[in-house]
């Protein structure tokens, strides 16, 4: 009965074990595919030139964002603390925002945000101006 035992046990181990990493791979796909469905865009404030800036970090030509709800932007102020206004509470959850210099701000587009493109603005407290973007910086809504 012993040896029964034991018997059963070593063939079933190996099927607990498989069990078990096919059930730790489901959820490792399961979070990438949830992780890589949102994405995070970097905008960067800062002075070009002689202005004040609103740029997207691998290509200062450019400012306005295009995304989907629950995809994040993360904002950067170099050189001076800023206050943002965006123009639907429904976009972000809150309609202005202030950040300390060298502070990422970082906010999710909410899943009640409309479609449509939307200017925002950066006003910097150093120079008391506001940042030009692509006149002006807006975030654009797909979905």
């Amino acid at each position: 009965m012993h040896v029964k035992k034991i018997l059963i046990f070593a063939l079933l181990t190996p099927l607990l074990f498989l069990s078990n990493q096919n059930y730790q791979s489901f959820i490792e796909e399961d979070r990438l595919e949830f992780d890589q469905g949102r994405v995070e865009y970097r905008v960067v404030v800062k002075i070009i030139g002689d202005e004040w800036r609103v740029v997207l970090e691998d290509d200062e030509s450019k400012s306005d964002v295009t995304l989907r709800r629950g995809d994040r932007i993360r904002w950067i102020v170099e050189g001076s603390d800023a206050s943002f206004a965006f123009p639907d509470i429904r976009i972000f959850g809150q309609e202005t925002r202030d950040v300390k210099d060298g502070n990422p701000l970082v906010m999710a587009v909410s899943a009640n945000s409309p479609k449509g493109t939307f200017a925002y603005t950066v006003f910097i407290h150093e120079s008391m101006t506001y940042a030009r973007g692509q006149s002006p910086p807006r975030i654009i809504v797909r979905n």
